[in-house]
């Protein structure tokens, strides 16, 4: 039975090829991801510990609430008491600020995409300088090799660099590589270093320090208990301890990159299956005499199924090999697309472990099994009389049975679906609820979708009757003689074309949510952000900007704006935090204040919240509560205001005041500003003329303010409106191509049905060729038959994803999502592009039924 089982595979190489190719994708996807992670993973541990360098203690402020970036500083006269302690060798003071951006000998901000740009001070066991001296005064710097090669800056020339708090020229006086004499191990990141003095007050430390790394000669230990006993304000943490946490930092980043990739291995996975499934289930049909024939000379029906599940064994261990191998080429070329859009990843070799093995194990054989047990366990129903009967057909479960298991997952599904839109336990359950709920009504859907294919494919294939005569109504008659065999056909595309549509719903109304937040919410003329500030959250531009634009006489207002996440603790909890000046921001964007007023708030002790948290916490206007900040201080805080637009302010809003009390850094993520008179000008229409020309004239004052910030913008309403609409677009466009993977493997589900069935009909073909039919009319009514089955599964794909995007809309907090918006237009692009690939799918098929001999395919049994 191992060379029946073998010999039929090979007897038959295109669907041998095609079925492989399917699995090979799925695990081609795990491979490289889990290839690539691994590596890294291995790499950052050892640049985490070249990182902490020979320092044996790391002396810093404790830290309760937020992120490393909003860590506490610590005072440099600790430095002198950390040095007296006996064992100490050397003591040695940090600082380190985000945004510190270079602008280039052409004008141009260096702002990496992804890696942050970084201020520090200077350290020769961490900063190696190859060309030059290091720095030594005030208006000295240098930098990194990368970035000093990449953008052509050279030592001794002046390059203007922007800080969290100013902007000021700075004479380049070396270049080093970071964390070792003979390579730059950087991560793509620019580093500009100063002397300890300029770093600490260009970067706005003023005379406090980040931490203090200590070398330590005699028992650690003593000298660790010696420093912890200056104050329980400071920790003292090992290089051990030191190493491991900056290996996390990378590793979370890891997991995050990991986690999306793996998401769509899964989607190629379970589209997969459904074309192994679909494949083993025309075969078995297909055999039927041979298989009866089998069973007539004692073939036992264990037997029969067994050799079904040894070829799906065989495509399986096959596609594993070929995925484990194509995998790894294809984290050498995720590695190099990564580090060409500025990601300096460090080299490395390439790490295959045994676990990722065995998943590609896992996915490739274990999944190609599992889709052939149905088939297997068919093939051993056939008995010996079917070898003796041309119409013998395998009895299935009937339609009343496919309906009610059908329904009774789609009603399980869409039950799901329904407590995560109710917002039911925490975000993750949520989250976990829509997710499973969109899975499970899915697979109900397609078990169900059968019992309509046949009445819907007639339908769908009218007009092409119509048009092509016979071939369209040969065409037609196919696609509906077995609605099955369509139905899971179409269901591998519906899986593509489903994920497709809820992703183009979301998307829209993510869209449509910031549209209109930004229509009806934004009362400011004009906006202030770095480049780059819509991919990075962590973006900012110096404070002085919105100092500069506030002296402008043409300017009513200015408000700068700064977010941390995680920025304090309330009720238990870590709460993402907003901070603006409250007696300005209400003229500049409107959060729609339900109850009280943020401008009457004590920009001290005063905070504005959302209406979802007012609701959990039970508060309203003049409530007091407990928050923790960053520097572990808790303030008891009077909510002023209860607003409905989380999108404008976040869930919590505090003012610049608290902020720079609480938290260190002093950047801005982004400003608004008001033009003085442009209101009363906007309300009578007889003075469009002087309107046009104030915001000509605030224009340009605000452009030769920022002009003066290389690598900030400003922006009118409209231009930010638009930069933030192409936002949207250009991450659900990546997400959109992502899932069109899924897409090209449902092509070669719906080119190998078609080979099949082909293969299937050659008697039938001979036939009609026979009795007139030409190899054109032929080819034709094969590709429209495509085109219908796939217009189908485009069809319940763009509902069920219709469905599923409206209900993860309606799911979504409102911070992200306010109103739900179907567009109607992407998804019939949708279903016309399903009907074209349908047809691309069936040009081979086609052409091999074209290319048949008809006395060949008559004699054909």
């Amino acid at each position: 039975m191992l060379k029946l089982a073998l010999r039929n595979l090979l007897d038959k190489k295109i669907r041998f090829a095609l079925t492989t190719l399917s699995v090979v994708i799925g695990v081609t996807f795990v491979v490289g991801t889990f290839a690539l992670t691994d590596s890294l993973r291995s790499t950052f541990g050892d640049l985490a510990e070249d990182i902490a360098g020979e320092t044996d203690l790391t002396v810093r402020a404790a830290q309760q609430v937020g992120g490393e970036t909003d860590r506490p500083t610590i005072p440099d006269s600790l430095l002198h008491d950390v040095a007296a302690i006996d064992g100490v060798v050397e003591a040695s003071g940090t600082v380190q600020a985000r945004n510190v951006v270079i602008v280039d000998g052409e004008g141009n901000a260096i702002r990496p995409q992804g890696p942050p740009a970084l201020g520090m001070n200077y350290s020769s066991r961490v900063f190696f300088v190859i060309d030059g001296r290091a720095p030594d005064g005030p208006g000295e710097f240098v930098v990194d090799a990368t970035t000093a090669t990449g953008n052509n800056l050279e030592v001794g020339q002046t390059y203007t660099v922007n800080g969290p708090v100013r902007s000021q020229p700075f004479e380049l006086v070396g270049i080093f590589n970071f964390g070792s004499p003979d390579t730059n191990t950087s991560l793509g990141q620019t580093m500009s270093v100063f002397d300890n003095n300029t770093a600490q007050q260009f970067l706005g430390f003023g005379d406090r320090l980040m931490e203090i790394r200590v070398l330590v000669d005699g028992d650690v230990e003593e000298v660790q208990s010696a420093i912890a006993a200056l104050g329980h304000e400071y920790e003292v943490i090992t290089q051990e301890t030191a190493a491991a946490e900056q290996s996390e930092q990378f590793q979370s980043v890891l997991n995050v990159f990991t986690s999306i990739l793996l998401v769509f291995a899964f989607i190629a996975v379970f589209v997969s299956a459904f074309i192994i499934n679909n494949t083993f289930q025309i075969v078995v049909t297909q055999r039927v005499r041979e298989i009866g024939l089998w069973r007539a000379i004692g073939v036992t029906p264990k037997q029969v199924s067994r050799s079904i599940v040894v070829e799906s064994a065989v495509v399986g261990l096959l596609s594993t090999a070929i995925g484990i191998a194509v995998g790894m080429a294809v984290s050498v070329l995720m590695r190099a697309i990564i580090r060409a859009s500025g990601f300096g990843l460090p080299s490395g070799p390439l790490v295959l472990r045994p676990r990722t093995v065995i998943l590609a194990l896992v996915i490739g054989l274990g999944v190609t099994m599992v889709a052939s047990i149905v088939p297997a366990m068919r093939a051993r129903r056939i008995t010996p009389v079917a070898a003796l009967a041309h119409d013998y057909r395998i009895e299935r479960s009937g339609w009343r049975m496919r309906v009610a298991v059908g329904g009774a997952v789609t009603a399980l599904g869409v039950a799901c679906l329904a407590l995560g839109m109710a917002g039911v336990g925490s975000a993750a359950t949520v989250l976990a609820l829509t997710g499973v709920g969109a899975l499970v009504a899915f697979v109900g859907i397609n078990v169900s979708s059968p019992a309509i294919a046949r009445p819907v494919v007639r339908v769908l294939g009218r007009p092409i009757q119509a048009l092509f005569g016979m071939p369209g109504k040969l065409a037609r008659e196919n696609a509906a003689r077995n609605p099955r065999r369509t139905a899971s056909t179409a269901g591998a595309l519906m899986i593509g074309v489903t994920l497709m549509a809820t992703t183009a719903v979301v998307g829209a109304s993510v869209r449509n949510s910031v549209s209109d937040a930004l229509t009806d919410a934004v009362s400011a003329d004009y906006f202030i952000r770095s480049e780059g500030s819509q991919f990075d959250p962590a973006t900012g531009f110096p404070a002085q900007v919105m100092d500069d634009l506030g002296d402008l006489d043409i300017l009513e207002s200015v408000v700068g704006y700064r977010v941390a996440f995680g920025g304090m603790v309330v009720g238990g909890q870590s709460r993402d935090l907003v901070s603006a000046d409250f007696d300005a921001v209400e003229e500049h964007l409107d959060g729609g204040v339900i109850s009280g007023s943020i401008a009457a708030g004590d920009p001290l002790t005063g905070v504005a919240l959302h209406v979802d948290p007012a609701e959990d916490l039970g508060l309203s206007v003049g409530d007091t509560l407990e928050a923790t900040f960053p520097d572990n201080e808790t303030v008891t805080l009077t909510v002023a205001a209860i607003y409905a637009d989380a999108i404008i302010y976040g869930n919590w809003l505090v003012d610049n005041a608290l902020w720079e009390q609480h938290l260190s850094r002093r950047d801005y993520r982004f400003g608004t500003a008001v033009v003085a008179g442009l209101g009363d000008l906007a309300a009578d229409p007889q003075l469009a003329r002087s309107q046009a020309e104030l915001l000509e004239r605030s224009e340009i004052a605000i452009a030769e303010t920022v002009a003066g910030f290389p690598g900030v913008i400003g922006e009118n309403r409209a231009e930010f409106r638009e930069a933030n609409e192409e936002l949207v677009n250009s991450i659900f466009a990546v997400i959109t191509v992502l899932l069109g993977l899924s897409f090209v493997i449902a092509l070669v589900g719906i080119t190998n049905t078609l080979a099949l069935s082909v293969f299937e009909r050659t008697r039938e073909i001979g036939l009609l060729r026979a009795v007139g039919m030409t190899r054109r009319q032929l080819r034709r009514a094969v590709r429209w038959e495509a085109a219908i089955v796939a217009t189908f599964g485009g069809l319940m794909g763009v509902v069920v994803g219709m469905i599923l995007g409206v209900a993860g809309s309606l799911a979504t907090p409102d911070s992200f999502i306010t109103t739900v918006d179907v567009p109607f237009g992407t998804l019939a692009i949708y279903v016309v592009a399903a009907a074209l690939a349908g047809l691309l799918a069936a040009v081979l098929p086609a052409r091999r039924a074209g290319r048949m001999n008809i006395l060949d395919a008559i004699a054909h049994e």
